[in-house]
């Protein structure tokens, strides 16, 4: 039983995130005039489907993916109200609204997850412990923490990830004392094979102002906790044979279904934050300038706007039929090491 609903779950999660995407493709295309198609949930062939003016509605059989088909999408077309016959501007609006639905998604559900404590963590200090590294470095309580390493911190999550990558390096803590702003600098030590600063930070009491900051910042968290996680992959801290693909992170929704089948509440919350995480890494890696990607095109509309006029489309055709290829095998490649995980 525990399969069936992690399949239904996992299904529902996919099928959402690929829905707003499109549909913030949708909202914007229409908002500027561009003649839609048709707009699909699901692929394969229809089940239902309806006209309504100059768009086709449909659902179709396979409860995974979707799409905004738009007039001039794939080919050049007289049509004024092509794609490919907007503006620059528009187009770029277009194609990158579908990664900001997504990561205004997990805007959403963050916030949803955040309301539901009674308190959350900020970047105040609560404690520091005497002879650590922050006490002797001058660090007190009451203290919040702006920057560490001229990293902006908000929340919590953003204090723990940055001294996370600090090691054992010295490293400058800006905080606001009594109204005014002072820089510290603190050389962790290591305790039990971990690099430790000796200090714990302040939580205050939930509201729907605190909901709301913590779900707006903890959007910025992930963003960067992502983005910082793609530039350790092509700087080589993290090896390709980590990453998870979509068997990898069914495996992960069935633990977090099987988490709340026992606990309810708690394990529904960390689903919810695992959705969060799959959505806005989806809206992140959409806006990658790769090809075949929007941010690939993206890319050729911010080339075609400094050079005043577009790159030839079968350049550029040729350019995203190569980049969806290798992206192709790149996902074969993550799907066999999920399996071999998997059977490991």
């Amino acid at each position: 039983m525990t399969v069936v609903f992690t399949i239904i779950v996992a299904v529902l999660i996919f099928a959402l995130m690929i829905f707003i995407h499109e549909f913030g493709h949708f909202i914007v295309a229409k908002a500027v005039g561009i003649r839609v198609l048709e707009f699909a949930i699901g692929m394969g062939p229809k089940v239902f489907s309806k006209q309504k003016g100059e768009t086709v509605y449909s659902v179709r059989a396979v409860p995974i993916g979707g799409f905004c088909a738009m007039e001039g999408e794939d080919e050049n077309s007289s049509d004024p109200k092509a794609i490919n016959n907007k503006p620059a501007w528009q187009r770029f609006l277009v194609l990158a609204a579908g990664a900001f639905m997504n990561i205004l998604l997990g805007f959403v559900l963050l916030t949803i997850m955040m309301s539901q404590g009674e308190a959350v963590a900020t970047n105040k200090v609560a404690q520091v412990i005497e002879n650590t590294a922050a006490y002797d470095a001058g660090l007190m309580p009451g203290d919040e923490i702006i920057k560490i390493a001229g990293s902006r911190t908000h929340i919590a999550a953003d204090v723990t990830w940055a001294t996370s990558r600090r090691g054992d390096a010295e490293t400058e803590f800006l905080v606001k004392r009594n109204g005014e702003k002072q820089s510290l600098l603190i050389q962790p030590r290591e305790e039990n094979g971990r690099f430790t600063y000796g200090f714990t930070l302040k939580s205050e009491a939930n509201s729907f102002v605190n909901t709301i900051k913590s779900g707006y910042y903890g959007t910025f968290f992930y963003s960067k906790l992502i983005v910082g996680s793609l530039v350790d992959l092509f700087r080589g801290d993290v090896k390709v044979t980590q990453l998870s693909g979509p068997i990898g992170i069914v495996s992960e929704i069935g633990s977090a279904v099987e988490e709340t089948a026992k606990t309810g509440l708690p394990g529904l919350l960390n689903l919810i934050n695992l959705a969060v995480i799959l959505t806005i890494n989806l809206g992140i890696f959409n806006l990658l300038p790769l090809p075949a990607l929007d941010g690939g095109r993206i890319f050729f509309i911010i080339v075609e706007m400094i050079r005043r006029k577009p790159v030839p489309p079968q350049k550029e055709g040729m350019v995203h039929f190569i980049g969806f290829a290798l992206l192709i095998l790149l996902s074969i490649f993550v799907a066999l090491m999920d399996i071999m995980k998997f059977w490991a």
